[in-house]
């Protein structure tokens, strides 16, 4: 089967597709996907740069690339329940980028009828994240505001949906291009653009001098200082991705003067079991909106596997708005 890997060629990390790998066979809680889609994410580019911490992987498997997939189950394991072949499911994964994928049952959601493959390859890690970071450490309430930093990215706009889902009362959204404003307001966000506005005095002023109650910050780096400021007295932060560097300098007075909550999450260090117990909690809070498009996907480009390099090449120039997608077809 075909499957992008993880190789490293004169100490350097690169990616290679293959064509000589064995199809998986299901362990006893593992179901087979024949991959019909799967989206790049920033974690890829992590990859390459030898940044990314994970999860221990399976022994004995190569190193298959790739987190979002979409596709049909076609086997499962003796102890799986609720899951049978011919099943479309969606599932953020360890190596997406493959053919044919075995991955635990537990963190497979069922793709909604009416969403296609490569819609429903841009979805999984964004619902994970984001409804982990919003829901579970943000602990969201409706009638709060909520700011959203890199919000015209995947998991951004998919964080502007859940936000307005749970009841958010006004949600502010950032981006550092001015034709990008447009694809923010049409979301229900209003959009702040942080190359020619302050952020925490653009969002003071929005909030008439409160700050927002809550910030999803995918950025890092220097705007984290920032949205601490652009937080209400006793608010939160959660500091979720790191597009802006992986270093800040913040102004520790004002994060004490203001008791902000600074709350650091990700899933490159959890295991499948507290990957499950989000998973079964999308499923039965969050599918239905996804059925009804409350929550959608935003698909900027669809591409052949065999162009998965050209794809890498535009996630790292971050000209593109959502998510960028590999057809398997």
């Amino acid at each position: 089967m075909r499957a992008i890997v993880l190789e490293t060629a004169a100490g350097t990390p690169v990616w290679r597709e293959r064509h000589d790998l064995a199809v998986p066979e299901p362990d006893a809680t593992e179901i087979v996907v024949e991959v019909r889609a799967a989206a790049l994410n920033r974690a890829d580019l992590d990859e390459l740069a030898g940044t990314y911490a994970s999860a221990p992987r399976r022994t004995g498997r190569p190193h298959l690339v790739g987190s979002d997939l979409a596709g049909v189950v076609t086997a499962v394991g003796s102890a799986v329940s609720g899951t049978r072949p011919g099943d479309r499911v969606m599932a953020m994964v360890d190596g997406a980028f493959a053919d044919v994928v075995a991955l635990d049952h537990r963190i497979a959601l069922p793709v909604p009828e009416r969403i296609d493959w490569a819609a429903a390859a841009a979805l999984p890690s964004a619902l994970m994240t984001e409804y982990d970071a919003l829901i579970d450490q943000g602990q969201l309430a409706a009638g709060q505001r909520v700011l959203v930093t890199a919000a015209t990215s995947g998991v951004g706009l998919v964080a502007i949906d859940i936000a307005r889902w749970a009841g958010a009362a006004q949600v502010l959204a950032t981006t550092t291009s001015a034709r990008k404003e447009l694809l923010l307001t049409t979301r229900g966000a209003q959009a702040v653009n942080t190359r020619t506005d302050d952020l925490a005095e653009t969002v003071l002023a929005a909030t008439r001098g409160a700050g927002v109650d809550l910030v999803i910050d995918h950025v890092g780096g220097a705007l984290l200082d920032g949205c601490i400021a652009a937080t209400r007295l006793g608010g939160t932060v959660v500091q979720v991705g790191r597009t802006g560097g992986h270093t800040s300098t913040i102004d520790v007075d004002r994060l004490a003067y203001r008791r902000v909550r600074l709350i650091g999450t990700t899933f490159r260090t959890r295991g499948d079991t507290e990957r499950a117990r989000i998973a079964e909690d999308i499923r039965t809070r969050l599918l239905p909106a996804v059925a009804d498009e409350r929550i959608r996907p935003h698909v900027h480009r669809v591409l052949p596997l065999d162009q998965a390099s050209r794809a890498l090449t535009e996630l790292a120039e971050a000209a593109s708005t959502g998510k960028l997608v590999l057809d398997f077809g």
